[in-house]
């Protein structure tokens, strides 16, 4: 895994630093970044729709929490994207970046980013525990989501009149708190903002959900 998305982020590095006639060295450490970030996002929600199915015989043997099997979904992609992490070390190294204390700053964003993926994860499980068929739909959404968001392409190159449209795209400013950081960048408060309330606002928006659904997900099993 770890050398197929090596493979990938130099591909695309190269190929969209001609496309783009932007520097290698200023676009290499973005796309790794944003791709290592990627993965942990799309993996973790990309098999959020079946994750309480996975896990049905363990559900319906024993008295388990069903959170578990979302907390475990959550780790074990965030294992991956520390598995994966050592390319965009190299990539900060072989193209220097100049970070500093200011990519501490990257901690608090992933600490959003995980926290925004359990309760998504979450909330994805159980819509599709109970209707299957939305399975693809969220699929699907996850392809859109990567060509809208900025992974291989830097939000400084959307024209200005449509500088908005990354307001309205989450995942741009979860990508942001982590990745500017480490670029040697200090995201702005729009980020921030959008971060900390798609986070903490989603969450608390799907408590309600997840309460009401604990005693009724097994049958939905």
């Amino acid at each position: 895994m770890t050398v197929s998305t090596g493979v990938l982020v130099a591909a695309v590095g190269v190929v969209w630093s001609m496309r783009w006639k932007v520097r290698i060295s200023e676009l290499m450490p973005f796309i790794a970044i944003s791709q290592i970030l990627w993965t942990l996002i799309s993996g973790a929600i990309g098999e959020a729709p079946t994750a309480f199915v996975s896990a049905g015989s363990i559900f319906l043997n024993q008295g388990m929490s069903f959170s578990t099997a979302i907390y475990a979904l959550v780790f074990r992609h965030f294992l991956v994207f520390l598995h994966n992490l050592p390319i965009a070390i190299l990539t900060v190294v072989a193209f220097p970046v100049p970070f500093g204390m200011v990519s501490l700053l990257a901690i608090p964003g992933i600490v959003l980013l995980l926290l925004s993926l359990v309760w998504t994860t979450y909330a994805i499980a159980i819509i599709c525990v109970r209707f299957r068929d939305l399975t693809q739909v969220v699929q699907s959404a996850l392809l859109i989501a990567f060509f809208v968001t900025p992974i291989f392409w830097k939000p400084s190159q959307l024209p200005p009149d449509t500088q908005y449209l990354l307001a309205l795209n989450p995942f741009a400013d979860l990508l942001s708190v982590v990745r500017d950081p480490i670029m040697g960048d200090i995201p702005g408060p729009a980020e921030w903002v959008g971060a900390l309330v798609f986070a903490i606002g989603g969450f608390v928006l799907a408590l309600p959900l997840i309460g009401l659904s604990q005693r009724r997900i097994i049958f939905w099993i």
